[in-house]
């Protein structure tokens, strides 16, 4: 529906008061009811999906917000399915033909021992799981108890690994160190088994059925080693035996190689250095090879075990991590003698608060290092004046990248990042070292294969790459070929791209999008971009969808599956898109969403998942992805008892001669002769998700569009649209032309409005407060409130300065309180607050890392001296929004009554009316 905005005196002329009464007239039957915050707690969302390698079962887990989960396995051949109940990290076998997990105990035996145990608790839990292993051929699983952790191949299938409690008797047991366990290998079709007692950690090869684990020493009865099981060996081979205290074991993809670290026993040094050894299938034992540092390596500097070790994906490089001594404490002061201080200062790279929350890190920090497993030599990378490295996925190639972002960090405090870099390539194989555009914003990545580097600039909107064998900088793209930057972009700062898509085979092209369109670039410069589709012309947005998650390549010869999304109608759908001919043949359109896309490994088998708001994601199977096939899922058949609604596109004209859109909820049996109560949630543009379902789940920070359907509301969802210097006023007229076009239907009820938003959205609202007494009741989420204040403020989350945030990002002033002083004062509602005649539910949590928990104190702190109606909740410890399981449900539920009492004329609570005072809080739940 579309129209045209009236003057607002002849809009409130029109509109009457009539109260609406839902749910007077209920559906056939008059079984359906509200959905409560309990029942969106039992709501199942879907996780953890896997197709079999034949394509002949799927499995998935059902979560619940408050309960347990619950493995599914379908059988398509038989069309039936077996739950699981309480089975945790369910997962299937490689080949398909098992299911492993862990049953633990129910949410209820959870609690009442942590109820009678207590400190022991921890401890007694952890060994009540029991392993489940069910041959989907068989009738009923093997069921193994007291087990700690288990582990199967990654790319192959036969053989599992778990670790349980010692089998040795009490008296044999003493000396074992007590995070050792018995580690138990078993292949899945019998019960042979080869079993280790004393074992700290073991690691599976990625590709091949090969295991290694680090038994720890025992008295007499055996040495501490790392031992080895090959995939036709009934043995465990001892590649090293009693060479001290054993760490970091890692394997190249094949199994034939294998890394480790150790230390000497006796050493007590907490920067003690540790030992490197290398096992390739042809040695009887592993080899030390870090015996000789000097000849590559700094003598301040010791082989660190704060960085893992890891083979390159050929097996030619193994990575690992040094580091020099750093200074110690000293020991002959008590704590009380050393000055506990931070010194800032203003030529610090980065900000204090940012290095205190990289401390760890940075205590840690190592630089990477790689053996050359074939030379049997050492490259150091990193060093400290480039010490942050980046390698490629699976570190395939030759090449590595090392950088220092150092020198440029302090600007990015107020223009944001990603901010420019130092960067070189090291080439593995020959020790060559070449520099790479010092000084510009190059947040590269490698394509797969690691052949070339690509990035997109945002300061002159190409696509560029970094040719590390021709040391060459070619620039890919540029205004002319196309409109890579976002074009809808209203922050003031530089565009962002629409982003990578993938690497075709050989790692020589890549894919990235438009708004509309794949191009295909050559990461060479040879060849020109190539526009493989026509989705500028129809309004269409193309995507690839990845069926292969094995295979990081793109192969150009095949036809590969592409989702579509139609930017006028919002309508989802998928198809077929030859890469050769750039031809798309669409298979399912319409007013959907699509995702969750599988396929069977050895067959084509596909698993797709189909939404709108009624619509939940449930998962399809099919062998033919024009068919829409069968329903393998139906995770919440009790949506059927309650009441839901239906989700519209709601457009129409502003002052200002705009068409604006948003997202229009509507109640089930919506009358629209009755005027409804509304709720307004928004935040920036959101009404693409016109087809996204809302699972009813007790969130974070905003409402539940379901939820609070299912309950009578209409709710309204406007897209706001931003003018540069003026965040507040570009919402009140974006959203208030959207509010008052809603008034002029005549189905909602001008006394019954609210409005709630969180975080960016809770800024809006409390803005929008301060300017019109339209709403009855406003819950405003962490809202920035004082821009003066904030912009000075630490996003304790990251340490960073806020300033960069209004400058450039999403706040949009434009510039700093000194040379745009009356817009930081009229984009601040603490400036207003005595305007404001609304009740205010404020929440904001005082361990906020995103917005100062300040800013909800400034605000609520000055509606307490003006006398104005308001209430804050400030769930103690939690971060931007609640997390725990019980601070949700308390927030939506007293964010449900405060609407439902303004706007439903429902009873005040009595935590709105008399308070809980800190005395009370944790004891009495008052409601």
């Amino acid at each position: 529906m579309q129209r045209t905005l009236p003057t607002l005196l002849i809009l409130f002329l029109l509109c009457t008061c009539v109260s609406a009464q839902f749910h007077a007239q209920r559906s056939p039957g008059g079984q359906k009811r509200p959905i409560t915050v309990k029942d969106m707690q039992q709501w199942n969302q879907i996780r953890s999906e896997q197709i079999s390698a034949d394509g002949t079962h799927v499995l998935y887990t059902l979560e619940k917000d408050l309960g347990d989960p619950t493995a599914v396995v379908y059988d398509a051949r038989a069309k039936t399915e077996r739950r699981f109940e309480r089975l945790h990290r369910a997962r299937l076998s490689y080949d398909g033909k098992h299911l492993i997990g862990l049953l633990k105990p129910g949410m209820e035996a959870v609690k009442a021992i942590k109820l009678s145990e207590k400190k022991k608790a921890k401890d007694k839990l952890k060994a009540m799981d029991t392993l489940l292993v069910w041959n989907l051929e068989d009738t009923e699983p093997l069921l193994i108890p007291n087990v700690y952790s288990f582990k199967t191949g990654e790319r192959w299938s036969g053989r599992y690994a778990y670790t349980t409690a010692s089998a040795l008797p009490d008296s044999l047991q003493k000396g074992i160190e007590k995070d050792a366990h018995r580690l138990v290998v078993r292949d899945f079709f019998n019960q042979d088994s080869f079993y280790l007692e004393g074992v700290k950690a073991y690691e599976f090869a990625r590709d091949a059925p090969v295991i290694v684990a680090h038994q720890t020493a025992k008295d007499s009865s055996w040495e501490a080693g790392i031992l080895r099981l090959s995939p036709d060996e009934l043995v465990w081979d001892a590649l090293s035996k009693n060479e001290g205290d054993y760490t970091n074991i890692s394997l190249s993809n094949d199994g034939t190689q294998v890394a480790f670290l150790s230390s000497k026993k006796e050493a007590k040094d907490k920067q003690k250095p540790f030992f490197l050894y290398h096992w390739a299938d042809d040695d009887k034992t592993a080899e030390r090879i870090s015996d000789d540092p000097e000849a590559w390596l700094d003598k301040s500097y010791r082989i660190s075990d704060d960085r893992d070790l890891s083979f390159s994906e050929s097996g030619e490089y193994l990575f690992f991590g040094t580091t020099p001594r750093r200074p110690d404490r000293d020991t002959t002061l008590l704590d009380e003698e050393i000055a506990d201080v931070e010194i800032w200062t203003t030529e610090d790279a980065r900000m204090y608060t940012e290095e205190n929350l990289r401390l760890s890190r940075e205590e840690k920090r190592t630089y990477l290092a790689a053996y050359r497993t074939q030379k049997g030599d050492f490259l150091q990378l990193g060093t400290p004046d480039l010490p942050y490295d980046y390698q490629a996925n699976d570190r395939a190639g030759h090449y590595v990248m090392v950088y220092d972002d150092r020198p440029y960090s302090k600007q990015t405090m107020w223009e944001g990042g990603p901010g420019a870099r130092n960067t070189t390539i090291i080439d593995l194989r020959t020790g060559k070292r070449t520099s790479m555009l010092d000084g510009e914003i190059t947040p590269a990545r490698w394509l797969d294969g690691g052949d070339f580097l690509i990035w997109y600039n945002p300061t002159d909107t190409t696509w560029n790459s970094f040719d590390p064998a021709t040391a060459r900088h070619h620039v890919l793209t540029t205004n002319e070929t196309g409109t890579f930057y976002d074009e809808i972009n209203d922050r003031p700062m530089h565009p962002r791209s629409y982003g990578y898509e993938g690497t075709l085979t050989g790692g020589n092209k890549f894919f990235v999008a438009d708004r509309y369109d794949l191009w295909q670039l050559d990461p060479t410069g040879k060849t020109p971009a190539k526009r493989l589709t026509k989705g500028r012309e129809q309004n269409i947005r193309y995507s690839l969808i990845d069926l292969e998650p094995e295979n990081r390549f793109i192969d150009p010869a095949e036809v590969q599956l592409a989702g579509t999304f139609n930017q006028l109608s919002y309508e989802g759908g998928y198809g077929l898109l030859d890469l050769q001919t750039g031809t798309f043949t669409s298979l399912r359109n319409g007013p959907k969403t699509y995702g969750d896309f599988m396929k069977a490994r050895n067959k084509d088998v596909f698993v797709y998942s189909e939404a709108d708001f009624r619509q939940f994601p449930d998962l399809w199977l099919t062998s033919d992805l024009k068919d829409k096939g069968t329903q393998l899922s139906t995770a919440n058949p009790q949506q059927a008892d309650f009441y839901w609604g239906t989700a519209e596109r709601y457009n129409w004209v502003d002052p200002q001669g705009r068409s604006l859109s948003g997202i229009l909820i509507k109640p089930e049996g919506f009358d629209p002769s009755m005027e409804h109560a509304l709720l307004v949630n928004y935040y920036e543009r959101s009404s693409e998700g016109l087809y996204r379902h809302r699972t009813p789940v007790p969130g974070r920070s905003s409402i539940n569009y379901s939820h609070y359907a299912s309950k009578g509301y209409v709710i309204f969802n406007p897209d706001v649209i931003y003018r540069v210097g003026y965040p507040g006023e570009s919402a009140y007229d974006c959203v208030m032309s959207g509010v008052l076009s809603l008034l002029s239907e005549g189905f909602i009820d001008k006394k019954r409005i609210g409005m709630q938003g969180h975080s960016w959205g809770g800024y809006q609202a409390a803005y929008l407060a301060t300017k019109t007494d339209l709403f009855a009741a406003i819950e405003a989420g962490a809202p920035v409130v004082n821009m003066f204040s904030a912009y000075g403020g630490i996003r304790w989350g990251s340490g960073r300065s806020r300033q960069f945030q209004y400058e450039h990002t999403q706040s949009r002033i434009g510039g700093t309180p000194w040379s745009h002083f009356q817009r930081y004062y009229e984009n601040s509602p603490i400036f207003t607050t005595d305007k404001i005649n609304t009740p205010l539910l404020i929440l904001h949590n005082d361990n906020d890392g995103a917005v100062p928990w300040e800013q909800g104190i400034e605000w609520f702190t000055a509606l307490r001296r003006l006398g104005k109606p308001a209430w804050m909740l400030n769930y103690r410890g939690e971060p931007h929004w609640p997390v725990k399981t019980a601070n949700r449900f308390d927030f939506q539920t007293r964010m449900a009554q405060f609407f439902d009492h303004y706007l439903m004329k429902k009873p005040m609570p009595s935590w709105m009316a008399d308070g809980v005072p800190p005395i009370q809080r944790g004891k009495m739940l008052r409601e």
